[in-house]
């Protein structure tokens, strides 16, 4: 209901936060679990939080057609079907192989997925850090050029790290 009243969003932001707040000290010091259901809940909590979002969907379409917004109607009228599918999706996908697949089975299907040869120990840095050094290319017989590009080059063999077998991140001093 925020798009009807926006008033609502500064009320619900801070009692949210307040809670987040409280609710988290409270699992992490306060409660201690008596049980673990291993995870049976989790596609209940999610197939009802999408059912929510669907009918708060179809809520917002019906109060934008009492408005008149035909234009709006237009753009939100994928919404509903796009839920459902990402709802049969959900339980094609998690539901239907968590009721039928063990743990470990599980825990090698996961392993077997995360040995995939494509991934680079690169993916996650910034693509400034990993690039080298550029060096100017200049066909001049400048003697302070040729000694930067010594000093240079001579850094970044000192700051490279390197490896030896036993593990241990040595550095080269020359």
């Amino acid at each position: 209901y925020a798009c009807i009243t926006p008033i609502v969003l500064p009320v619900g932001a801070t009692y949210y936060f307040v809670a987040l707040l409280v609710y988290k000290k409270q699992a992490l010091y306060v409660y201690t679990p008596t049980y673990e259901s291993g995870g049976r809940m989790f596609p209940q909590a999610v197939s009802k939080t999408l059912f929510a979002l669907l009918i708060s969907q179809l809520t917002f379409i019906g109060y934008t057609l009492i408005r008149k917004g035909a234009f709006q109607i237009i753009l939100l009228a994928p919404l509903p079907f796009l839920t459902v599918f990402f709802t049969l999706f959900i339980q094609k996908r998690f539901v239907e192989p968590s009721k039928k697949l063990s743990l470990e089975r599980a825990v090698k299907i996961d392993a077997q997925i995360d040995q995939s040869p494509e991934f680079s120990d690169e993916a996650y840095q910034q693509p400034v850090l990993t690039e080298k050094a550029s060096v100017p290319v200049c066909e001049t017989d400048d003697y302070i050029l040729t000694e930067v590009l010594e000093n240079l080059e001579r850094l970044q063999n000192e700051s490279s790290p390197d490896l030896s077998g036993d593990g241990v991140v040595t550095r080269k001093l020359s």
